[in-house]
């Protein structure tokens, strides 16, 4: 049974759900930016990341898995849609690494990615695209389920760690973009010692 946009005086079908409501695709989009837009202006308030910040991270854990669905849902009517839905969940994944786990850097680190699922195993070698101190951003030609729990093994040090999928896109050709949290503390990646901060050709904040 179909559900209309909460939005006022909107009578178009709710396509996804935002703060326990509701919307269709024009209002998530608009909603979405205002609440990323606040977020985006007070994360360098500490008193932000203690008064608001589990509310923050859930709002942006929400978004970016119903953005997600829009990427790979039904074809976007327009290319202005189609931007801002991949703007939208770019956006919240980088605020989300922000807010939780500190900035992330520009890295290309050979891994291998294992799926252990007993139904549908598999594993393939790529490299990350950014890594932070808790997780990172990678492509691969293999499907990746969102909230699964993949291991990820560095071809340089034979380091294995396990990552949830936090957020996951097929692109247009085929290949799967995703977002994964490792499910530790340790420091995987070396950053401190082995990745620089970004320059300011690398700059990651929006």
């Amino acid at each position: 049974m179909s559900v209309n946009c909460a939005a006022e005086a909107c009578t178009e079908a709710a396509i996804a759900l935002l703060d326990e409501r509701h919307f269709c695709r024009a209002h998530f989009l608009a909603r979405a930016y205002r609440h990323l837009e606040s977020i985006a202006s007070q994360i360098q308030d500490q008193r932000f990341h203690s008064e608001h910040g589990e509310s923050a991270a859930s709002f942006l854990e929400q978004c970016m898995r119903q953005t997600a669905d829009l990427a790979c849902g039904e074809e976007l009517p327009g290319n202005l849609e189609r931007a801002q839905v991949l703007d939208v969940l770019l956006w919240a994944s980088e605020l989300h690494g922000r807010l939780r786990r500190g900035p992330r850097v520009r890295a290309k680190i050979p891994i291998l990615v294992r799926c252990e699922d007993p139904m549908k195993p598999w594993e393939e070698k790529t490299e990350t695209r950014l890594v932070s101190r808790h997780g990172f951003h990678l492509e691969c030609r293999h499907e990746v389920q969102m909230g699964g729990t993949v291991t990820c093994i560095r071809l340089d040090n034979s380091r294995r760690v396990d990552a949830k999928v936090v957020w996951a896109r097929v692109k247009a050709s085929g290949e799967t973009e995703a977002g994964l949290q490792f499910l530790t503390d340790e420091d995987f990646w070396n950053l401190e010692t082995r990745v620089a901060p970004p320059g300011p050709s690398e700059d990651l904040t929006r």
